[in-house]
């Protein structure tokens, strides 16, 4: 089984100030995701999409392939699942694993580690994989508890975990993704991870966070 990864880079976007290439430690979160992926084992190739011609350039000099995007696609205006079938329909691959730059403390060990669980998938039971989460907390939706009872009291450790995702790896059939728009199938294979490995980077107190938990590993 053939597994490219394609990594989407956008140059602008609108909460974190240009985050995918503003200074991250030593890097940035666009650099320090080539470095990581350069050490996979488990993918055949990945491609880099962006509407930068400049983001484009420093891939190709790393050894990516690349996949010039429509500006039109890099606008807030387009939903997401646009993104999605049109990158998707521009590359030619059997399965294809969603990786972004803004999960920095996911290195190349999870990626290797999620496509080997992909590769081992039984189909007939699961449609994609997904990075998850799982979250022990109490709570609520619409003035409801969802997966607590106001007594008796549960301990966290009891508490039904909701699942959510941070979206550092969706691997799937390229032509689900394109059928779909959408890496969430009806059946997924939950890829589980610690809340810290799967830090993204949504907000600035995401990107400060993420920054000096690489910086506290790097030195120690």
């Amino acid at each position: 089984m053939k597994i490219i990864g394609i990594i989407p880079v956008k140059k602008n976007s609108e909460r974190v100030k240009s985050k995918n290439l503003r200074k991250f430690s030593n890097t940035s979160l666009f650099e320090l995701k080539l470095k990581q992926l350069s050490k996979t084992k488990e993918f055949d190739d990945f491609y880099i999409s962006s509407e930068s011609k400049s983001i484009l350039k420093i891939a190709k000099s790393k050894g990516f392939k690349t996949h010039l995007r429509d500006p039109f696609y890099s606008t807030s205006s387009v939903p997401m699942s646009e993104v999605y079938k049109y990158v998707a329909s521009s590359i030619k691959a059997e399965h294809v694993a969603w990786i972004n730059v803004t999960n920095p403390l996911t290195d190349h060990k999870i990626y290797d580690q999620a496509a080997l669980s992909y590769k081992k998938i039984n189909f007939k039971k699961y449609d994609c994989l997904l990075s998850a989460i799982k979250n022990r907390e109490n709570f609520f939706y619409k003035g409801k508890p969802i997966n607590f009872k106001r007594t008796p009291w549960p301990r966290s450790q009891d508490l039904e975990p909701l699942v959510s995702l941070p979206f550092a790896i969706s691997i799937l059939k390229r032509s689900h993704l394109i059928k779909w728009k959408s890496c969430v199938g009806k059946k997924p294979k939950f890829f589980f991870l610690d809340h810290v490995t799967a830090t993204d980077i949504d907000e600035m107190h995401n990107f400060k966070f993420a920054e000096f938990i690489f910086n506290t590993k790097k030195n120690s």
